[in-house]
């Protein structure tokens, strides 16, 4: 984990370098590159979170992820007895 969080915090330090000497040198292609430097950071940190729901579900056996999404989705919707259920 921490491994995945230097790398996207390198990368968009990488990012934000290339917009600021875009900026200075009013390049097009710089400000495009820096976009897809961002980009890459959030794929990797989306990776990884699909990979993390994917093994826990396989080491497991227990589908976290639709756990959660039901009882966030639970409360939206009925937020009075998801609390009744609580308690």
């Amino acid at each position: 984990m921490i491994i995945l969080l230097v790398g996207a915090i390198g990368l968009v330090i990488v990012s934000l370098q290339l917009m600021k000497t875009a900026h200075q040198s009013k390049e097009a292609s710089l400000i495009f590159a820096g976009a897809l430097v961002a980009m890459s950071a959030v794929g990797l940190v989306a990776v990884y979170l699909l990979m993390d729901g994917c093994m826990g579900y396989l080491t497991t056996g227990q589908d976290t992820l639709s756990a959660q999404t039901s009882t966030a989705m639970m409360m939206a919707l009925n937020p009075l007895r998801f609390l009744a259920n609580l308690y």
